[in-house]
């Protein structure tokens, strides 16, 4: 096909859009090809090679032609099609939030672990926030204070939450759990709300739109989850454009004069709203995790641990409050 024809069904418009998208120099043009055609036309990858004739309608059509322009101006994926893949679940993402990626999912799975192998005592029918949970933010953080001693679960909090992906697939996988997601950004808020409300799970987690962990009470949380800023300034010029020019620049890059400041701020909350025994986690760099791993003890976590991903790079710090 010609860059100016209209495909008339899923297999031209599959064929268009990679050529379109290999011409801009992109390196998996057929899957990302694919991806854009089953987005566009609402189905899932796996059915377009069953319906390779089903025809595309004009506003279709029209549609695809528009998302190749911008994916061939390297806006990321995941923000045209507004969706992305964590740990299982299907998110809604778009700009003003950071795409969920592989590595965070080692966040969950250490998270995950660290209930298994230190279970807390559980509500065994825990209730949802609205139904009188033990509520965890002070009275002067401005919020009603639900007190109620009738639920004990245990509460994680997921610390600029986002899309709220991390704590999403946290209290899917651990149902005794509630969380509460902390943000700041009111765009990236309205992203976490669609993903809390399309997966059902309104009453178990509680969004705010604060500060990091200004606000909690006094040892009232089991675990702090935490992927704060952690691309170096002198990292930003080799990053891939679909993150430098695209993806929010202050949920990515640390200060210049102090790469640790985020860490240690919500270190030295965690540890005033963590129980005794409770979890601290941190995504990082491989650059920072070995300064962190040496500041946590000082700032009240002894004995850090890491995690390693995939290709052997440390990706998760965490430690418990003595």
């Amino acid at each position: 096909m010609k860059g100016d024809e209209i495909p008339r069904n899923i297999c031209e418009a599959i064929g268009w859009a990679q050529a379109q998208l290999q011409a801009a120099g992109l390196e998996e043009p057929r899957r990302e090809a694919q991806a854009l055609v089953a987005a566009c036309v609402g189905w899932e990858r796996a059915r377009l090679v069953a319906h390779s004739d089903a025809p595309l309608t004009m506003s279709q059509a029209r549609r695809l032609r528009g998302w190749v322009r911008r994916r061939a101006q390297r806006e990321p994926l995941a923000y045209i099609t507004r969706r992305a893949w964590f740990y299982g679940l299907e998110l809604a993402v778009g700009r003003g939030a950071l795409i969920p990626r592989p590595e965070t999912e080692l966040l969950v799975e250490v998270f995950l672990r660290w209930v298994r192998d230190k279970p807390l005592t559980p509500n065994p029918s825990p209730t949802g926030w609205e139904r009188g949970a033990e509520f965890p933010l002070s009275r002067e953080s401005g919020e009603r204070d639900k007190g109620g001693e009738g639920n004990r679960s245990p509460v994680l909090v997921d610390v600029g939450t986002g899309t709220g992906a991390i704590a999403l697939a946290c209290l899917t996988h651990a149902p005794n759990w509630l969380g509460v997601g902390i943000e700041r950004s009111r765009r990236a808020l309205r992203w976490a709300q669609a993903n809390r409300r399309r997966l059902g799970l309104e009453s178990r987690l509680l969004l705010i739109r604060s500060d990091w962990l200004r606000g909690l009470r006094l040892q009232s949380v089991a675990a702090v989850l935490s992927n704060p800023p952690y691309v170096l300034p002198d990292e930003w010029d080799a990053l891939q454009p679909e993150i430098a020019c695209y993806e929010p620049k202050g949920a990515l890059l640390t200060p210049a004069h102090d790469p640790l400041q985020p860490y240690r701020r919500i270190a030295q909350e965690a540890q005033r709203a963590l129980r005794a025994g409770g979890l601290l986690a941190f995504e990082t760099s491989p650059r920072l995790a070995p300064l962190l791993t040496e500041q946590l003890p000082a700032w009240g976590f002894p004995q850090p641990c890491v995690a390693h991903d995939y290709a052997g790079a440390t990706r998760v710090v965490w430690a418990t409050r003595t």
